[in-house]
């Protein structure tokens, strides 16, 4: 199927007009596609720029729409770089965010996502990566220099539970079960770690590493029943919950065909379905899988413009989303797939993008971009 010829987003807006040169680096949306959270963020690449203890400080911010594009409450306020991920419980009640205020300086913060108040503020030492949080947002996981896991009660959260890394290693990304009893995260150093929940009371991490590789993303099935993490040379591993915990290594593994990178990873909520997209040269590739198990069956692959930063799946596999765009100040992309694989359609954008997000419903999409601008797409 062709995609249409045009396509436009419901809406579209820039958080921040005044500063146009930030990013948003990451977004979330409710199951139900009724509210949507971004981020602003940036960070200057030149081999000039200060990253030091007097890097200036800008306005950036926290902000949520509902599904018409109005906006619901923001959170500004002053970093060095800001927000590099948000997230939303899928019952679109709690709300959080992660990023770094200023060097040495990370931050977590929870947010009561009806009111806009700010329910936890929390300092790590280095800038956090990833948030994610269960789906009546009553556990929040943050990866940064550790895996830091939450538990709130009413609208207090408990001091951390921190789960260490090995020294020198930090976490890329983190992901956690619907229900809040599994959390998967992914390290610098190519570690893969499993812990179980039991309403709080965290068991043992049971780990397993690719040696020399960096887990880009991990990603959980919302039942719980699998994981799946991709990493540089282009490796997609497979996971079973149940079966990692009694041999700690991938169900199944796949090197994307044609890829260097594996840069994301997404997985359906039953587990059966997985989506990955690879760097391959200046564009890229973005494939589904099914699992098998044991094995993966490819169902099949397409080209994307450019380098691939993001997927996502609804919760019945039904759509496959693309964000892609590199470096920074090249045009990006995004893209959205059926199950068999027709592109439904592409929209583009000025500048790379990163996040795309589907609602579990697959009623909307929330997708950001370096070009300064949410949208939503239905």
């Amino acid at each position: 199927m062709s995609p249409p010829s045009t396509f436009s987003p419901v809406w579209k807006t820039n958080p921040l007009p005044s500063s146009s040169n930030l990013y948003v680096n990451s977004v979330g949306i409710s199951d139900d596609a009724q509210s949507i959270i971004g981020g602003t963020y940036y960070y200057n690449y030149s081999k000039s720029a200060n990253h030091t203890t007097t890097a200036p400080m800008f306005t950036v911010g926290v902000f949520l729409w509902n599904a018409a594009g109005q906006l619901q409450w923001k959170d500004t306020f002053q970093a060095t770089e800001g927000v590099y991920w948000v997230v939303l419980s899928g019952d679109g009640s709690w709300a959080a965010s992660g990023g770094l205020e200023s060097h040495g300086k990370g931050f977590i913060y929870a947010y009561d996502a009806k009111s806009g108040i700010k329910s936890l503020a929390y300092n790590t030492p280095s800038r956090v990566n990833r948030v994610a949080i269960s789906s009546d947002g009553t556990f929040l996981i943050a990866g940064a220099d550790a895996t830091y896991v939450f538990k709130r009660s009413g609208p207090t959260w408990s001091p951390p539970q921190i789960i260490a890394c090995a020294a020198g290693d930090h976490v890329v990304s983190v992901d956690i079960s619907d229900d809040g009893q599994w959390i998967v995260a992914g390290t610098f150093n190519g570690f893969v770690q499993l812990i179980h929940n039991n309403n709080g009371i965290l068991g043992a991490p049971v780990s397993w590493q690719i040696p020399n590789r960096t887990i880009n993303w991990v990603a959980m099935a919302s039942a719980g029943s699998g994981f799946v993490a991709g990493a540089n040379a282009a490796g997609l591993f497979c996971f079973s919950t149940a079966g990692f915990f009694a041999n700690p290594i991938p169900a199944w593994t796949v090197t994307l065909t044609g890829c260097t990178r594996c840069g994301s990873v997404a997985m359906s909520g039953n587990g059966l379905l997985v989506s990955a997209v690879g760097n391959a040269g200046k564009a890229g590739k973005v494939f589904l899988f099914s699992n098998q198990g044991n094995t993966a069956q490819q169902l099949w692959s397409d080209t994307t413009l450019h380098n691939p930063n993001s997927t996502s799946l609804d919760s019945a596999g039904k759509f496959v989303t693309v964000a892609d765009g590199q470096p920074d100040g090249t045009p990006g992309a995004f893209y959205l797939y059926d199950a068999a694989g027709n592109l439904k359609w592409t929209y583009n954008t000025s500048n790379m993008s990163w996040p795309m997000q589907i609602s579990g419903n697959a009623a909307g999409i929330a997708a950001g971009s370096d070009d300064s601008n949410v949208y939503y797409f239905s």
